[in-house]
């Protein structure tokens, strides 16, 4: 009986971002899918479906024992963006499922996916205007959680009516890239953040414009089904977001150089620390889909490099969590 509350008080702090690790794990298996490391893949991907289970579960009994704390979630602009991560790691893994026998797991997630997002979306039109003194990296999720849809229903057989939505979506989904840099930007240049509030979560700044990169690239692939206006447009976007993309790395990792080594904020495990993975893998997994589609017979060298940077960047992640949960020594 105790146990079972310990496990009931435990699903109450689960924090709302709490499937970051699965979205971050997901496309760092892809990025070295694209590597050719095809067993290190599987074995990644193996542990973000069974994180995904265990989280699901959790995010379950938390909804159903706790609801006025998600309630309380939901209604802060502060950790509502959080729970895109359940949006976003639904769709990366329903992007892997998409081809194969459990293909038919893809359908579910990107059905769950989907009305995940809306009701999150809806959610979001009802946060007063103050909220935007609140905005930071975290805000990006809405566009990362889109972007997932899109990269789903372009990984499914071709038909006629994905293919059209997926446009439209990914189009919605830049917009709102766009207009969520907006309103940072102003917060930025009004409220500039000090050391400690200079978190990891600003990393997702640039993986969102990766995973519209990359669901770009998967658009490219049928634009067959696209009209013929929106074919020449669809390659140059793609171009300018990847571009974008490498011009935010430079500033986002000397922000975390003036946040630690002259600011001396210690590095310690914290979950947003997997805010970092996910753009790094993603944004292997973006460049690899370019160079292939762009230009096909462009070296793969740096495509190979990213994904063990990607890799390397996890494992040191996951290191740090895990000697995080070790108790501490008498």
């Amino acid at each position: 009986m105790r146990d079972g509350l310990r496990l009931r008080d435990r699903c109450r702090s689960l924090p709302p971002a709490c499937f970051a690790p699965v979205m971050a794990t997901g496309i760092v298996s892809r990025a070295l899918n694209e590597a050719g490391a095809r067993t290190a893949s599987t074995l990644l991907f193996a542990c973000a479906c069974a994180l995904y289970a265990v989280l699901l579960v959790a995010s379950g009994a938390k909804a159903l024992f706790h609801p006025a704390a998600l309630q309380a979630e939901l209604a802060d602009p502060a950790r509502v963006f959080g729970h895109f991560t359940f949006v976003a790691a639904s769709g990366v893994l329903a992007t892997r499922l998409s081809h194969g026998p459990a293909r038919g797991t893809a359908y579910v997630l990107l059905a769950v996916a989907g009305a995940a997002w809306a009701v999150l979306a809806a959610g979001l039109t009802r946060l007063p205007r103050s909220a935007a003194r609140e905005a930071d990296g975290t805000w990006f999720l809405a566009t990362v959680g889109l972007q997932s849809l899109v990269l789903c229903l372009t990984s499914l057989p071709p038909r006629p009516v994905l293919v059209p939505l997926a446009f439209a979506l990914w189009w919605c989904g830049v917009l709102l890239y766009a207009g969520t840099a907006t309103v940072l930007g102003r917060r930025l240049l009004r409220h500039p953040p000090g050391p400690a509030r200079c978190t990891p979560a600003y990393w997702v700044t640039m993986g969102a414009v990766a995973i519209s990169t990359l669901a770009g690239t998967q658009l490219h692939d049928h634009e067959d089904l696209l009209p013929h206006a929106a074919r020449g447009t669809l390659a140059l976007a793609v171009v300018v977001l990847w571009s974008w993309a490498t011009v935010l790395v430079p500033p986002l990792l000397a922000t975390g150089c003036w946040r630690h080594l002259h600011h001396r904020v210690p590095l310690a495990y914290e979950p947003a620390l997997w805010c970092v993975v996910f753009p790094v893998g993603m944004y292997a997994t973006a460049t690899a889909r370019v160079t292939a589609t762009l230009t096909p017979h462009a070296p793969g060298v740096a495509v190979h490099l990213l994904a063990w940077v990607a890799a390397a960047v996890w494992l040191t992640v996951q290191g740090h969590a895990v000697a995080a949960r070790r108790p501490a020594r008498p």
